[in-house]
């Protein structure tokens, strides 16, 4: 049997585990996000060191940010510390192994792909609803990268008219949960809650503010899908980040999308593609990750 490290990094915590060739996750350990160059590298390679009596093939790394095929981080998300670095060559040279770098929600799609919910699917995209909006998109089976790693960033894509301000217009700020449903409830009630559980248990109890603003979430995210539907037209949409856990929020969702495609007349008529939860929850970033390099060595 052949070992792989998987290792997700957020802007937060950090998730690492050890992942075996049938996509089996043998460890895991959840540890506080370090935030220099060097401290991170030490905290990844600590973990390896660590369990050694698995004998590692490489390690696959799923971060925030825009990763170039070499591993250059064209952007970084929270991970400043690595922004416009070499990521691939700086840990290959800190951990002597073999390191393959991939954007967290491409790392996600890559895992569903293989052992989650998109196993028996070849065309689908994979929206990730988190902090911001992530995405990734599979074509006759392949992962499209496209320019510099950029396809598939849906979170950056604009959904308003106006000049100017155009962070505020882009989907992370309206169909983020994050981003969207906690800032914009935030706002209304001129309190800082980054919680999206919070806004629901408020709602819950006929916070009418919670209520109007996880509808509006709902609107917001579906015209994401819808965008995505018309523009991508995959057999499936896959969603995933903690709100993909909440059946409550999916049923919205789902509802919300399907409103739409009934009041507008054109799409009304044409088969759209079915929205599903993505399978792997919070491991899917190590897997995929740990897949990415599997699929790279079996290529050499």
């Amino acid at each position: 049997m052949k070992y792989y490290a998987g290792i997700d990094i957020g802007g937060t915590r950090i998730k690492m585990g050890i992942i075996d060739e049938t996509g089996h996750v043998c460890v895991q350990e959840n540890e506080a996000t370090q935030s220099t160059r060097s401290d991170l590298m030490k905290q990844i390679g600590d973990f390896i060191k660590q369990h050694q009596e698995y004998t590692m093939e490489g390690v696959g790394i799923s971060m925030p940010g825009i990763a170039k095929d070499d591993g250059f981080m064209q952007t970084s998300g929270a991970i400043k510390c690595f922004l416009k670095h070499n990521m691939k060559q700086e840990m290959e040279a800190y951990l002597k192994l073999p390191v393959v770098i991939e954007n967290d929600s491409k790392s996600a799609s890559i895992a569903e792909k293989w052992i989650g919910e998109a196993k028996d699917l070849d065309n689908f995209v994979c929206l990730t609803l988190g902090t911001a909006v992530g995405g990734a998109i599979y074509m006759d089976g392949k992962l499209v990268r496209g320019l510099g790693g950029m396809a598939g960033e849906f979170g950056i894509a604009l959904c308003g008219k106006e000049k100017g301000n155009y962070n505020e217009q882009s989907f992370s700020y309206s169909a983020a949960v994050v981003a969207g449903l906690c800032r914009n409830y935030s706002y209304r009630v001129k309190e800082r809650v980054l919680d999206a559980k919070e806004i629901y248990r408020r709602a819950h109890e006929n916070d009418q503010d919670a209520i109007a603003c996880i509808e509006q979430f709902y609107h917001d995210v579906a015209l994401l899908l819808i965008n995505t539907a018309v523009i991508i037209a995959p057999d499936a949409i896959l969603i995933g980040g903690g709100i993909s856990a909440n059946e409550e929020a999916m049923h919205g969702i789902i509802s919300a999308y399907e409103e739409i495609i009934q009041d507008y007349h054109v799409l009304s008529l044409v088969e759209m593609p079915k929205i599903l939860a993505c399978k792997l929850k919070n491991e899917a970033g190590m897997i995929g990750a740990a897949r990415k390099l599997m699929l790279m060595k079996e290529k050499i």
